[in-house]
């Protein structure tokens, strides 16, 4: 990745062949967090079983990544543990302790702005609320969520599971449900499709991808090059046109 000052004392610097525009001295406006939990399942209290996250700085990924597993001992909804495959005797062997692991993820983290794939659901619905019933304080902040990024910037997908975008791009065919599994999929999304898109733009800035996916910043729309969806997709979408009707 090759620097080229500009008049301005700011430099351009290239992903995978698309500009970028940072401030000498102020690249920690555009540094923030991408995070992803495994849990013990939907209803409330929600415990994290698994945190990752992964410090980005524009779109690139930066050092080394977080991944804990953790041991709340508490039970765990059966159709999560099917989804993850977390049992709860195997996180008693293989889970940190609960303070230990969230007081890491803290100064993992630090003041950089956090963003998830479903920021309400793993920051207020999961972290922050952990937070406050261990009684620690929940320092981070929410940035942005990349659901919502995605929906304001990729029109018309039949849903917008991480998956189904995923296979619209071409960059998966099946998610494993491992939070850092997940994180890095999510990575490839912004770095090889959302992002160069929004960046021949002109959104350069942490900032405006945040009135992005707010809704507040509207750019034009990236389409998925269209492709013939395969019969476990078409099975997939017959069902849900099923349940709408239902």
């Amino acid at each position: 990745m090759a620097l080229v000052p500009r008049c301005n004392g700011g430099f351009i610097f290239s992903i995978k062949g698309v500009e970028q525009v940072t401030d000498s001295g102020n690249n920690h406006a555009d540094r923030w967090v991408l995070i992803d939990t495994e849990t013990t399942g939907l209803n409330d209290p929600v415990y994290p079983v698994e945190i990752a996250a992964r410090i980005m700085q524009g779109w690139e990924p930066e050092g080394e990544p977080f991944r804990e597993l953790i041991d709340f001992d508490v039970p765990l909804e059966p159709a999560a543990v099917r989804i993850h495959s977390y049992t709860r005797s195997y996180l008693r062997e293989q889970g940190s302790p609960p303070r230990e692991t969230l007081e890491r993820f803290r100064l993992f983290v630090r003041d950089l702005p956090l963003a998830s794939y479903n920021l309400s659901f793993d920051w207020d619905r999961v972290l922050a609320p952990t937070f406050r019933r261990m009684g620690m304080p929940d320092t981070p902040r929410p940035g942005f969520c990349v659901l919502n990024l995605v929906r304001n910037v990729v029109p018309r997908l039949y849903n917008y599971r991480l998956i189904t975008v995923l296979k619209a791009f071409g960059i998966a065919k099946q998610q494993k449900h491992h939070a850092l599994d997940d994180v890095d999929m999510v990575v490839r999304l912004l770095r090889e499709k959302i992002g160069p898109h929004l960046l021949s733009h002109q959104v350069s800035r942490l900032e405006e991808v945040i009135q992005c996916a707010e809704g507040r910043l509207k750019v034009p729309p990236l389409r998925p090059s269209r492709r013939k969806p395969g019969p476990d997709e078409l099975l997939e979408r017959l069902a849900l046109v099923g349940q709408r009707k239902a």
